[in-house]
């Protein structure tokens, strides 16, 4: 297409000729509507959006298989902070794990790689840096748990003792037993771990 004699190439005035023309008397009625805010809804309507709301709670409620509560304390889940570069030379040293950590997608967490009957086997990932002695999550509106905001090192070594890469008499020997009231789940858990392993025996 030439531009010879004309003011603006074809391309540049091309989306113009696509535009809606509206007719002004409704183009300025659109403008007027723009300008409207609704400040306030009506009883009904606000009635009816906290039934939903709540509804929505109680819908919310089969997801939380985590309990808001247990994680509020923040400060006693912090507990023994272990950076994860002691952390892997404690797996080794104290436990002779053949093990070596890998790049995590995520910048904050590393991938723990232990090499199991010659076999490199992913045991689970670690925080990257410090870490506290157990997992801080966050939770939605909703009190959904979403993730784990910080991954606790007792998260690793209860994924490690679950999938048979560390067992729980080692762990307290070489860590102490889980303590105070933020290790009520971890001590669970290994409870389950226990009873389990005792049926199958």
């Amino acid at each position: 297409m030439s531009t010879i004699g004309k003011s603006e190439a074809p391309w540049e005035s091309y989306g113009r000729s696509l535009e809606e023309k509206l007719d002004p008397k409704l183009e300025a009625e659109v403008n007027e509507y723009a300008q409207k805010r609704h400040t306030k809804t009506s009883e009904q309507n606000a009635e009816e959006l906290a039934r939903w709301e709540e509804e929505n709670k109680q819908i919310a409620k089969q997801y939380q298989f985590l309990s808001p509560e247990e994680y509020q304390d923040e400060g006693a889940r912090i507990g023994r902070v272990i950076h994860s570069s002691n952390f892997i030379n404690i797996l080794k040293r104290e436990f002779g794990l053949n093990c070596h950590y890998r790049t995590h997608p995520h910048a904050d967490k590393l991938t723990l790689i232990v090499i199991r009957n010659q076999k490199p086997e992913v045991a689970c990932w670690v925080q990257k840096g410090f870490a506290p002695e157990y997992s801080i999550v966050r939770f939605d509106e909703h009190d959904v748990p979403l993730n784990e905001r910080f991954r606790g090192w007792r998260t690793c070594l209860l994924q490690m003792i679950l999938k048979g890469l560390l067992k729980e008499e080692d762990v307290n020997r070489v860590f102490s037993r889980a303590q105070g009231p933020a290790s009520t789940r971890y001590n669970s858990l290994l409870y389950a771990v226990r009873n389990r392993e005792a049926k199958v025996v």
